[in-house]
C-alpha cells in the first residue's frame, strides 16, 4: 500500500508539449514513463488523471490509457477510491527483471560475438563513444539514452524485436535502481566501463566472455539493491 501519512501535494510533472497530430495517449505515456524510470517523479508520488490532463492540456481519457499501460508495467499502483501512486521499487520485481535480462541479453550478446556483424559493431561503438562524452560532461540523462542505444542495438541489428520488447520492459524496473545508484554513489561511469568490456569481447568473437561480461553488468543493480537491504529507503518496498 502507498504511504498516506502526509497531505496530498501535486506531483511536479516534467514539461512537455503534446503534438496534436499524433496520438495523445502514447505521448503522455512516454513522458510519464521516462520521468518515472529516471526518478524525476519519485517512487511513492501521487498522480491524478485531472492534474496530468491539466499539465498536458489533454482530457482524462488519454491519461487513463497511459496510466493503464504504466500499471501493466508495474510502474504505477492504482487503488480504487484511494488514488494512483508511482510504484515503489520492488526487490522481487527487480530479481525477476534481472533474470529476464540475463537470459535474453546473454543470448543476444553471445550471438553478436559469433557473427561480429560490422554494422552492429559500428552502432555499438558509436553509442559507447557518445556515452563516454556524456559521462565526461556529467550528463546523466544523455548517459542513460546512450546506455539504452547500446543495448537496443544488440536486438535491433539482429532482428530480435520480440526479445527486445521483453528486455525493454524489464529495463524499466532496473533503470530506477540504476538512477538511484548513480544518485547515491555518483557511479555514472560504472555502466560505461561494463559496456566497454562487453563490446571488447564481441569484437574478439569471444561469446563466452561477452556473455559473462553482460551478466556482470546486469547483476550490478541487484548487488546495489541487496546492499540497501536492512536500511529503510523511501523509494524501496520493504517485505
Amino acid at each position: 500500500m502507498p504511504r498516506l501519512a502526509r497531505d496530498h501535494q501535486p506531483t511536479l510533472l516534467p514539461a512537455a508539449a503534446i503534438d496534436r497530430t499524433m496520438r495523445a495517449p502514447e505521448q503522455v505515456y512516454r513522458v510519464l514513463r521516462s520521468a518515472i524510470v529516471s526518478l524525476a517523479i519519485s517512487p511513492g508520488s501521487t498522480l491524478s488523471e485531472g492534474e496530468v490532463g491539466a499539465a498536458y492540456a489533454v482530457s482524462r481519457t488519454p491519461v487513463r490509457e497511459a496510466f493503464a499501460r504504466l500499471a501493466e508495467e508495474k510502474l504505477l499502483d492504482v487503488f480504487p477510491n484511494l488514488g494512483t501512486f508511482v510504484s515503489l521499487i520492488d526487490p522481487r520485481l527487480i530479481g525477476e527483471a534481472i533474470l529476464i535480462r540475463r537470459l535474453l541479453e546473454g543470448e543476444a550478446v553471445s550471438q553478436a560475438a559469433t557473427s561480429r556483424d560490422p554494422i552492429l559493431l559500428t552502432e555499438m561503438s558509436k553509442a559507447l563513444a557518445d556515452h563516454a562524452e556524456a559521462v565526461a560532461a556529467g550528463d546523466a540523462t544523455a548517459a542513460y539514452h546512450c546506455d539504452e542505444r547500446f543495448h537496443r542495438a544488440l536486438f535491433a541489428h539482429q532482428g530480435l524485436e520480440l526479445m527486445w520488447a521483453s528486455v525493454d520492459r524489464a529495463r524499466a524496473q532496473l533503470e530506477r535502481v540504476h538512477h538511484l545508484m548513480v544518485a547515491q554513489r555518483g557511479a555514472l561511469g560504472d555502466a560505461l566501463a561494463k559496456h566497454r568490456a562487453i563490446l571488447s569481447a564481441i569484437e574478439r568473437g569471444d561469446a563466452y566472455a561477452a556473455h559473462a561480461a553482460m551478466h556482470v553488468h546486469i547483476e550490478a543493480n541487484g548487488i546495489f539493491l541487496d546492499r540497501l537491504a536492512g536500511h529503510a529507503h523511501p523509494f524501496v518496498r520493504t517485505p
